[in-house]
């Protein structure tokens, strides 16, 4: 029985279906679990109450949010477990504020990305001006421990994101991606394998065989997550990623209540 933790809905502005919705998609799918984890609001690009829409819910929805998750859970209580998440942005220098942002939410994990270096978006086509790729990917990897190191998030999201947009120099096992594999497991992060790689026409998930096989032997665990931004995407892909956990080595995944992480065995 496989869990989901990867969801979005309307209110990130780039995605459909309310909360409900892909609840009721994971039940129908079979999965035990189902987390909701919309992107958090973006409050490094300042004050605005809604500084990027069509990117992520504004400041003050995230009450209204977290109230709509309690109400999904308790509705279908018995068809499939909800668990309370969010998909938080990572940028240096604001370990505090999410620190503190998450402490009090009630949520059963944080999902820490790094979407931003900066005020720049990894997802634009074009290179910050007067950067390299190579120096976008080790501010990248960079931030990435930063991120873990934080203490602010249970799971780090789709480790290898960057690439995208082709914004990563070499897929391959670097120096710099091994010491950072390193720090995930000092800081005892969970990683996800993310299939929407594959939907994305990548033709393979996040983070890459390779990069995963690297936190394998480094014991770092791993979770799964859709990202889907659909309700019929729930669960999508979940077969090959399954087979492509197992062929690594893994034989748990992980599993999220009240941020205590709890490993279950990947039939």
């Amino acid at each position: 029985m496989l869990v989901d933790y990867h969801t979005h809905h309307y209110r990130c502005g780039h995605a459909t279906g309310d909360l409900i919705d892909y609840a009721r998609a994971a039940a129908r799918r079979g999965l035990s679990e189902i987390g909701l984890s919309d992107h958090s609001p973006i409050y490094h690009l300042g004050p605005d109450p809604h500084a990027r829409p069509g990117t992520a819910m504004a400041q003050g929805e995230f009450p209204a949010y977290v109230e709509e998750m309690r109400r999904v859970r308790d509705e279908l209580r018995g068809d499939v477990t909800v668990r309370l998440g969010v998909e938080s942005d990572y940028v240096l220098g604001w370990d505090d504020h999410y620190r503190a942002l998450w402490q009090d939410a009630g949520l059963d994990y944080v999902i820490g990305s790094v979407h931003w270096l900066g005020t720049w978006s990894i997802f634009n086509r074009d290179l910050p001006r007067g950067r390299t790729r190579q120096d976008v990917y080790e501010e990248y990897l960079r931030t990435t421990q930063a991120a873990a190191r934080s203490g602010a998030y249970d799971v780090i999201g789709h480790l290898d994101c960057l690439k995208t947009r082709g914004h990563i120099p070499d897929l391959g096992v670097t120096p710099l991606l091994e010491e950072t594999v390193a720090v995930l497991r000092e800081a005892d992060v969970t990683i996800e394998l993310n299939t929407s790689g594959w939907r994305k026409g990548l033709g393979e998930p996040f983070p890459r065989e390779a990069w995963l096989n690297v936190c394998f032997e480094q014991g770092v665990p791993v979770t799964l997550g859709s990202d889907s931004h659909r309700p019929q995407d729930v669960g999508a892909d979940f077969d090959e990623a399954v087979r492509l956990l197992r062929r690594v080595g893994y034989r748990e995944f992980a599993a999220f209540e009240g941020r205590v992480r709890t490993m279950r065995p990947l039939d």
